[in-house]
């Protein structure tokens, strides 16, 4: 009977032991979806405080989420979800857990009085192999980080014994509204027009008959647009011919009288291109050069000034350049500006004929 007295006994204070107190401990509260411990109640509909009070209500969680805990008398893994606010109380539901593997959920309830927060949790907790107990935590917390961060430092008691410490719980911010599409560069400006171009490389022909020996270095600035050949001569139509802008004259010594541009014929002679300043024009004057067919023999007749160039004339048919400089370069070099026009290469038109470009 007395052995029989003493092992009752035991087994009572063991299962006290089992259903003593327990201590929870943890830093920061932080804002994560809401989720249900055992036991707690339904979550109210979210409401808004009635005063001017900021809202605190939405799901706080730990800042820092653990696997374990560094003691049974510290807790972690908070989540409170604040389910309704008025001007100086706060009510939801809470879940933690503590360092031996107890499931704590309770209710939640505190006071609000601008950034400081007072909450009291009253529910259960959970432990495999144990039956399920109460217990009782108390937190006086900060609000902080514009109303982002609960900096909560708590303490009470389990069935298992006192816990205490302080946890960092975080609200989740809406994500920010993604930033305007950059404004878009304006478009780079068209390319300017490109002028005329030569129709052959004019470096490589040879320049004789005393003209400009570096005429294929002098700038485009005109632009041949039609050519005439008759029985009469030759007519060249450029855009620095007449207007405001068009080649001044010069006066080449020995001559009464001014011209204004010389016209250069270019021929290929035995593979080589060869070139020199062949009749001269003044202001006004359209036609001049003699007959189409004559062209070699008024323009390039002695072999001594012209080499090559002396008595070449162009088959029907044959591939001929031509182009304009300002002032006299026929066997001579009297200009007052260096300017020519693009080379136009053409079929020779024996019997004569009309060319625009």
């Amino acid at each position: 009977m007395k052995r029989s007295l003493s092992l009752s006994v035991a087994l009572v204070a063991t299962l006290a032991f089992a259903a003593c107190g327990f201590e929870h401990a943890t830093s920061v509260l932080a804002p994560t979806s809401s989720s249900s411990g055992g036991g707690s109640s339904p979550t109210p509909n979210p409401t808004s405080p009635n005063s001017g009070a900021s809202s605190i209500v939405g799901v706080w969680t730990s800042r820092d989420i653990v696997s374990s805990l560094p003691s049974p008398n510290s807790c972690g893994n908070f989540q409170y979800q604040i389910a309704s606010q008025t001007a100086s109380s706060i009510t939801g539901t809470f879940t933690a857990t503590c360092g031996n593997g107890m499931v704590l959920s309770a209710m939640a309830s505190g006071q609000v009085n601008g950034n400081n927060v007072t909450i009291t949790l009253d529910g259960s907790g959970s432990m495999q192999g144990l039956p399920m107990c109460t217990f009782k935590i108390t937190g006086n917390g900060t609000i902080e980080d514009n109303g982002n961060t609960l900096n909560l430092p708590y303490s009470g008691t389990t069935c298992l014994g006192p816990v205490h410490g302080t946890e960092v719980l975080r609200r989740p911010q809406p994500q920010a509204p993604p930033a305007p599409e950059p404004t878009p560069p304006p478009p780079p400006p068209p390319p300017a027009p490109s002028g005329p171009s030569d129709g052959l490389d004019l470096h490589s022909a040879v320049i004789t008959g005393g003209s400009a020996a570096d005429v294929a270095n002098w700038p485009i600035a005109a632009q041949i647009t039609g050519m005439d050949f008759t029985g009469n001569g030759l007519r060249i139509d450029f855009t620095k011919k007449d207007g405001g802008n068009r080649w001044p004259d010069v006066v080449p010594p020995g001559w009464d009288g001014p011209l204004q541009y010389t016209v250069w014929m270019v021929v290929n002679i035995g593979g080589r291109w060869y070139t020199s300043g062949g009749v001269e024009y003044w202001y006004g004057l359209q036609y001049s050069g003699g007959p189409v067919s004559q062209f070699a023999y008024n323009w390039y007749y002695n072999p001594q000034v012209w080499g090559p160039l002396a008595n070449h004339q162009p088959a029907n048919g044959e591939q001929v350049g031509f182009f304009v400089t300002a002032g006299d370069e026929r066997v001579k070099d009297v200009t007052r500006v260096r300017e020519r026009s693009q080379v136009v290469v053409l079929p020779f038109p024996s019997g004569g004929g009309y060319f625009s470009f």
